[in-house]
């Protein structure tokens, strides 16, 4: 499965992008995530490690992760290394001509197990909680840059 959306941000691509691809601010702007656990500190390399405690469709969950890609400001990509299903969100950063951020997220996933079993249940749901969060992340960046 494949769910794709964008949303403008009006703050510049650096921002966005640092504060999207560092994996402890996900619980921040993304509804379903409860916690996460990096295993190095600092700002995200390719090949750092991380877990997220996540809640879906009424299940608790946790889901070992690696950056799959990190090429600043144009593109991130954290790609799941176990759990309930294979996962991988990868995130695009362009700066449009006014100055503000185009954030594309893919998500692509291969459920498995009782995750399978709901496939065009956790597709409908999956996709309104990535446009959703993309509409947390947009309002929390601008409110933030306004104080």
């Amino acid at each position: 499965m494949r769910s794709e959306e964008s949303v403008e941000i009006d703050r510049p691509p650096e921002e966005v992008f640092y504060y999207v691809a560092n994996p402890e601010n996900l619980p921040e702007w993304t509804n379903m995530v409860l916690e996460v656990r990096k295993d190095a500190e600092g700002q995200p390399q390719e090949g750092d490690r991380f877990s997220v405690v996540a809640k879906f469709l009424g299940r608790r969950f946790e889901t070992p992760f690696e950056v799959s890609a990190h090429e600043p400001p144009r593109e991130h990509a954290d790609r799941s290394t176990g759990g309930p299903f294979e996962q991988e969100f990868i995130y695009t950063f362009e700066q449009t001509g006014d100055g503000k951020t185009r954030l594309t997220q893919v998500v692509e996933t291969e459920p498995g197990g009782f995750f399978r079993l709901v496939g065009p249940l956790l597709e409908r749901a999956g996709s309104r909680q990535l446009k959703a969060d993309l509409q947390s992340l947009k309002d929390l960046m601008e409110a933030h840059a306004e104080n």
